[in-house]
This record gives structure tokens, sequence and C-alpha cells, in this order.
């Protein structure tokens, strides 16, 4: 792991522990209390490393950008509506040439051979490269799916802290949870093809709306007049002693 990523990556995490203590404060709980809170999670954390309890995630939100263009810009789809074989790098079309579309890609080259690392573009001969899906989704313990976790994590506690905290004139950004605590393990399959199909129709809508609204231009242009956006869903299962196992998208 780079020095830069690591720091990156420290970063996020540094947000994601903000956010929970500022909720975790805002409910009463005392800065000493919170402190042993801390101290126990530490040690429970470390045990289960130890004992080599690690729950994986799946999903780049780089990738996801990068093979939803490549399923719906022009230059990258033949007449079929199917994704065109391109260069890994290089100028476009490439898969390079996607990935610096995406603002405050500078690495660009680097993150194409990621890709390729993870199996989420694959050759199809001639020095050419096709996506193996619309949607990024990977099973590797890689460094970039913890950084994908903590801004998952992140995004989530900002949301439910602005919703507790929004001022009066301003509406709640969605954040809803459907649940039974009795689903018969019978149903397990049939919930996760159900959540998947209408998951994705939800996802693509969404995607579609946000696609047509984005800043046109530099990456530098109008830079304070944007934010991030996005809207995040996923399903999961939980056993009766709450450990969950997510069913990802």
């Amino acid at each position: 792991m780079t020095t830069g990523f690591s720091k990156r990556l420290g970063l996020d995490y540094s947000n994601v522990l903000v956010a929970i203590f500022d909720l975790m404060l805002a409910g009463g709980i005392q800065g000493t209390d919170l402190l042993a809170i801390c101290t126990r999670a530490l040690k429970q954390a470390e045990a289960k490393v130890r004992s080599g309890q690690r729950a994986g995630s799946g999903g780049l939100v780089i990738a996801a950008l990068v093979l939803d263009a490549w399923h719906r810009d022009r230059r990258y789809i033949n007449a079929r509506a199917v994704p065109r074989a391109v260069r890994l790098l290089g100028p476009a079309p490439s898969v390079e040439a996607l990935i610096r579309r995406q603002r405050g890609q500078r690495n660009a080259a680097d993150v194409a051979r990621h890709l390729r690392t993870l199996r989420l573009v694959v050759p199809c001969g001639g020095n050419l490269y096709k996506p193996t899906s619309d949607v990024a989704v990977i099973s590797a313990f890689d460094p970039l799916v913890l950084q994908y976790a903590a801004r998952a994590l992140s995004t989530l506690l900002e949301t439910v802290g602005r919703n507790v905290n929004k001022p009066r004139n301003l509406e709640p950004l969605i954040e809803r949870i459907a649940e039974v605590p009795d689903l018969p393990r019978e149903h397990i399959t049939a919930f996760q093809r159900f959540t998947q199909i209408q998951g994705r129709t939800l996802l693509r809508t969404v995607n579609d709306w946000l696609e047509s609204r984005r800043a046109r231009g530099s990456p530098r242009d109008g830079a304070n007049g944007t934010v991030r956006a996005g809207f995040h869903a996923y399903a999961y299962i939980a056993s009766q002693q709450g450990w969950l196992h997510p069913v990802r998208h």
C-alpha cells in the first residue's frame, strides 16, 4: 500500500470516527465514557483480526462510474448498445481515458491496471479489453475495498446526522429500512434475487438522473458550486446473534 493511499485511507476512517463520535456525544455520552467504549471496541476488533474473522465488502466507486460510462457512452458501445472492446491504456477510446474522465483521477493508468487485476475488465484478444459487467463487485480483500467501506460508513453516518440536526426548512434525505426479524431461511435465495432485481432498477434510475445533471467542463470549473451526491442501497442477512452477512448489489 503506497504512502499516499495510506494517508487517504486514514483520512477516510478518521471521518468515519468523527461522525460516530459526533452522534454519540450529541446523544449525551460523556467524553470519558466514550474513551472507555472505544478502548473496548478496539480490543474486540483486534481479537477478531487475530481469529481471522474478516468481513469483506464489494464495490468500487470509481469502477462503478467507469463501467456505467462504458455501457452508455456512444464512443464505447456498438449499434446494439453492447460495450466495445478497447485498449487498456492510451487515448480514447480506452479504459484509461474512461477513468480520466472522472474528476480527480490523476493516476488513471494505475487505476486501469488495478481494474484489470481485479478482473473488472478482462482481455478479449488483440490487446483489447471488455468489462465483465456493468456493476463493480469484487470479492478480494483489497485496500480499495477498505477505502470504499470507510466512505460508505461515513456517508451513511453523515446522512443520519444531517437528518437529526437539519434546520426545519430542509427536507430530510431518504434513510429508510425494510426489515423483518424472522424470515425463514428457505427464502434467502429468493430474497437475494428479488433485492438484486429491484435494487438494480432503482439504482439505474437514480444514476440516470444524476448523470444527466453532472457539471460539465474541467474538474476545476465550478468546484465550489458542486457537491458529492448519490444513493447507496444494500441488502443484508443477519443471524439471530446480529452478525451481518451482506448481500452485495
